[in-house]
């Protein structure tokens, strides 16, 4: 028997699986609370419940006349806890209240669920390099996220990349996977200095694990270093890590005085540090989409990235490309980054860049989906026979 809520109005119900809020906050997540936002500031068409854990009962955001908190016993200490509400409370839950659609941002989502569900899957890095994960996590999420995705309704991926590597690797229809690209929060426009201003530094950010390629840049950065002695540059890393991940070990090198580890720090003093930094250096082995490029080319950082994955689809013509595995390159193009006249380029192609990356599109997507599929009868949409086609930049999904 579904259960009655006091909403103003009878609109249909979308159920949000917010467990990734009582985890920390990295890129997944974050991107997952942005999409959230986006949805309920655009969705007045729809009534809402939000399962999550009891510290998000009385957060403000959620104080909507069309969203209501459902809480549980979620925190993030408690992971094993958390992995068993998703899988078995949650289903529970979203019957109970007879939701229409289910949604879950995060990568992963009730296997057991049988209704309408719609789930973000970021990247299959885990089935393409499984050695950069532990083998726990690997094993899990090889297991879990093909089933997942072949249950759900429809599947939300982040790029073109993702969403061929999702084609390929899952067999799923074509129609059942959507392109929705992430966007960058209006914060890391607020903090941009003047170039000519900024720190003599350059800034990496993400987690510590193998496949953002820290130990490459440190290697390059010590080759830098030695190459041009009279400029005293820094290197800040941005991030912390993570006991999913493969053990990573670092050598800082001689230059080691001149490297700074910042961990973990809140988005308003990452906004700052992409605003005080000569450039953003992110020479990654693998991206879904990859955060940082977008959030430094908003507070006006000129960025050099991978020539991998999806990186080159994310940035454009706005950031100056390396071969990560190639340390001289990596040198060459820092030594062209910190030319003023390149930077001052970089920079204003960048601006530009990121416009076209925005949360309004991305919430205005992911509501056409609630709409179409609530008009069909069948829980998924419709299959496509033959060959899986692959896609190029398609600019109406920028």
């Amino acid at each position: 028997m579904r259960e009655t809520l006091d909403f103003p109005k009878t609109q249909p119900l979308i159920g949000l699986n917010g467990r990734f809020l009582v985890a920390q906050r990295t890129g997944v997540q974050r991107s997952a609370y942005r999409l959230f936002q986006s949805v309920l500031d655009q969705g007045d068409r729809y009534n809402f419940l939000l399962f999550t854990g009891d510290s998000e009962t009385f957060a403000p955001e959620w104080r909507r006349p069309n969203v209501r908190v459902i809480s549980s016993n979620l925190s993030q200490r408690t992971l094993l806890r958390n992995h068993l509400w998703e899988q078995i409370t949650l289903p529970r839950l979203a019957r109970r209240y007879g939701v229409d659609i289910l949604h879950s941002p995060a990568n992963l989502a009730p296997l057991i669920y049988s209704g309408r569900s719609v789930v973000n899957i970021h990247d299959l890095c885990f089935l393409v390099q499984p050695a950069w994960f532990s083998f726990s996590f690997r094993s899990i999420y090889s297991w879990l996220v093909p089933r997942i995705a072949r249950r759900a309704s429809v599947v939300i991926t982040n790029s073109n990349y993702s969403k061929n590597d999702i084609l390929e690797l899952l067999r799923l229809e074509v129609n059942r996977v959507r392109l929705t690209y992430w966007a960058v929060d209006p914060l890391f426009f607020q903090h941009a200095k003047p170039l000519s201003e900024r720190s003599s530094r350059i800034l990496f950010v993400g987690s510590l694990e193998p496949r953002k390629n820290l130990v490459g840049l440190l290697n390059a950065f010590n080759m830098f270093r030695r190459r041009n002695p009279d400029v005293k540059l820094r290197l800040s890393v941005v991030g912390c890590e993570n006991p999913l991940f493969a053990d990573e070990h670092y050598d800082l090198g001689e230059f080691s005085d001149d490297i700074e580890f910042l961990g973990y720090i809140s988005d308003e003093e990452l906004a700052r540090a992409y605003g005080d930094s000569k450039a953003l250096v992110y020479p990654s082995f693998y991206e879904g989409f990859g955060f940082p490029p977008i959030e430094a080319m908003a507070a006006g950082t000129p960025v050099v990235t991978s020539n991998n994955s999806s990186l080159p689809e994310v940035v454009g013509q706005a950031a100056l490309l390396v071969n990560p595995s190639d340390a001289n390159d990596i040198v060459a193009k820092l030594e062209m980054v910190l030319r003023p006249e390149v930077a001052e380029d970089l920079a204003q192609r960048g601006l530009v860049q990121v416009r076209r990356f925005n949360w309004d599109r991305v919430g205005r997507h992911v509501l056409e989906i609630y709409d179409e599929l609530l008009m069909r009868q069948d829980m998924h949409l419709p299959s496509t026979q033959g060959e899986i086609p692959f896609y190029e930049h398609p600019a109406e999904h920028a």
